[in-house]
């Protein structure tokens, strides 16, 4: 599905990998990173299993990396996000 998103929406799509094992989500994330998406890691601190993102912190496919919580903001930030009164 990544790849998909990738190919789709090139520089314009956001790529997040949250805490999970093995290494699966890395070609996908490789992809978006690849063409020019953000993507978004979940950190080592806030992970139960650092397996998915360290697999793509390790290939540095990972445009930041932060903790889960903050993770909301960033891709609000990407989107340009703005509150209506």
């Amino acid at each position: 599905m990544m790849k998909s998103v990738a190919a789709r929406y090139r520089n314009l799509a956001v790529g997040v990998i949250l805490t999970g094992m093995g290494s699966d989500g890395a070609e996908g994330m490789r992809a978006i990173h690849r063409w020019g998406g953000l993507t978004i890691g979940q950190d080592e601190t806030t992970s139960t299993v650092y397996g998915m993102p360290k697999a793509c912190a390790e290939t540095g496919v990972l445009s930041r990396i932060v903790p889960l919580s903050e993770i909301p903001a960033h891709i609000l930030q990407a989107v340009h996000y703005r509150k209506r009164a």
